[in-house]
């Protein structure tokens, strides 16, 4: 029986520390937690999120060279050879490296492509017919070509906005801008509902910031916040996912929670 279509998702905030990477760790772990598969790939040279989520980053995404740095230098070959396994049978990864940076300021060499094509034969259909989900972690937009080529082969973009940081709202400014010159090329990309992390509970800041992005966002916003807390530091530390860290830790569950939304609302737009 045919795989339901493949949903390709895109964390942008034109703003770092906003939880993109802590999103995309622990909104894969709660979707695959649905039985779905899962692919995350990681275009954030920090690699937060493959030394979390990676098997073995040492031994398969280092030496083995299993990354998106050698992905893009590969010739004619798709992304399904570059995967590695997650402590999740349900989630794998194309993870990032420290030189990811350096690579892409000399993609344009790698392969005689237009530069905003590069991922149409690297996201391939045979990859696509493997996964539920497909969940690009990114720096901020502003400044990577990556992004870019992530978002033109998206379904869904997914504005991560932080409670505590009022950087991460007036950072929305630049990003619309950018997102209207990507809906030229992508037409069928759509935004998710705005996710709020970092959200502390009886916060003026918090509520303020609440308040503000219903206001600024032509897209909707979660009901579910992310809430601040130090358990995100401390999975962080030990390479983990919320879910395995803490199963159950209120963050766990509102991003359990959050995964059902999304699930929700895209078979909604379907």
């Amino acid at each position: 029986m045919a795989r339901k279509k493949t949903n390709i998702i895109t964390l942008i905030c034109n703003k770092g520390g906003v939880g993109r990477s802590t999103t995309a760790i622990n909104f894969a772990s709660s979707i695959a937690n649905m039985d779905k598969k899962v692919l995350v790939c990681d275009l954030d040279a920090q690699a937060n999120a493959s030394s979390s989520l990676a098997l073995d980053y040492g031994r398969d995404v280092v030496d083995r060279g299993k990354n998106m740095t050698n992905l893009l230098k590969s010739v004619g070959e798709g992304a399904i050879d570059y995967i590695v396994e997650t402590r999740n049978e349900n989630i794998k990864l194309i993870a990032s490296t420290l030189v990811l940076d350096s690579t892409e300021g000399e993609v344009k060499s790698f392969l005689d492509l237009n530069i905003f094509k590069l991922f149409d034969h690297l996201f391939n259909k045979r990859l696509k017919e493997e996964f539920d989900y497909i969940i690009f972690d990114t720096p901020p937009l502003k400044s990577s070509v990556l992004t870019l080529n992530a978002l033109l082969i998206s379904d869904w973009y997914w504005y991560i906005l932080s409670a505590e940081d009022q950087w991460s709202l007036d950072a929305r400014i630049v990003t619309e801008k950018i997102m209207e010159d990507v809906k030229k090329l992508n037409k069928k990309i759509a935004p998710l509902p705005v996710l709020i992390t970092k959200f502390v509970k009886n916060s003026k800041q918090s509520d303020q910031m609440k308040k503000a992005a219903l206001k600024a966002f032509s897209a909707s916003i979660f009901k579910t916040q992310i809430s601040y807390s130090d358990i995100i530091a401390k999975s962080h530390s030990r390479r983990k996912a919320i879910h395995e860290y803490s199963p159950n830790h209120q963050v766990a569950l509102e991003y359990d929670k959050v995964a059902d939304l999304v699930s929700k609302f895209i078979k909604k737009k379907k």
